[in-house]
């Protein structure tokens, strides 16, 4: 059994060499085969070149795919799954991960564990668990991230769900493959940062068993500055919320 581990990349070659590095880390202590996906969306930095490379002296096994310019974390992770469908097993399962070092890597041999031995459709880096903590956001993130949190509970609630809004998740093949044949290609149809909130929220029509880990995540360790948008992503959400309560995608 294969841990796929889907990395959106647009100008993150900082990010590459400690990433990798933890990414390898965990594969020798966990004994847990891995192969990235990295979806470099247009970047113009090298991004691409530095991942080949960094996989190859550590002897990570990869495959890039390339967008030829930027479009998005919508498209980036929608080239990501449709890849990791296409080319893994049954057995499989697949991680969404930030490719800016933040979110900790160490965290999937627990979230592996769910998926494979106690056979849960999707595992969430939560950072509203006890012994979640984040390090390095402004207050304004961290009470606008909380105050998501609190209306997707009220109002689209998911059994044992908090966090709606964090990428860093796994999935089991099998409930990812009933995900792709219930909504086609209307599975994606957010290009920003709310693609997340959407795939979630999709896949709560399944009925999905899910569960959540606590994450630390450390903002401080991000080289470069945030490429949300925020207030566009504040607005993208909002909207997303109510098309969901209304049932358009029921």
């Amino acid at each position: 059994m294969t841990l796929f581990i889907i990395l959106p990349a647009y100008n993150e070659y900082q990010s590459i060499s400690p990433l990798f590095t933890r990414l390898k880390q965990f594969e020798e202590k966990s004994c847990i085969p891995i192969q990235l996906i990295l979806v470099d969306d247009g970047s113009t930095d090298g991004t691409p070149e530095i991942a080949r490379e960094k996989a190859q002296v550590l002897g990570l096994s990869i495959k890039l795919v390339q967008h030829i310019k930027n479009t998005g974390l919508g498209q980036a992770i929608r080239t990501g799954l449709t890849t990791f469908i296409e080319i893994a097993n049954d057995d499989d399962c697949v991680a969404t991960i930030d490719c800016d070092n933040t979110q900790p890597p160490e965290l999937l041999d627990i979230m592996y564990k769910l998926v494979t031995e106690d056979n849960y459709d999707i595992i969430i880096a939560s950072r509203y668990q006890r012994g979640s903590r984040v390090v390095g956001l402004s207050a304004f993130r961290v009470i606008m991230s909380y105050g998501a949190s609190c209306l997707f509970q009220l109002l689209l609630p998911i059994p044992r769900v908090k966090d709606y809004t964090c990428g860093f998740r796994v999935y089991k093949f099998s409930f990812l493959r009933k995900l792709f044949t219930h909504y086609g290609d209307a599975l994606f149809s957010e290009d920003g940062f709310a693609c997340m909130v959407d795939l979630l929220l999709k896949s709560r029509q399944l009925n999905p068993k899910v569960a959540e880990v606590p994450m630390i995540l450390r903002y401080d360790q991000k080289p470069t500055a945030t490429k949300m948008k925020i207030f566009r992503t504040v607005f993208q959400t909002v909207k997303l919320l109510i098309k969901h309560k209304i049932g358009i995608f029921d």
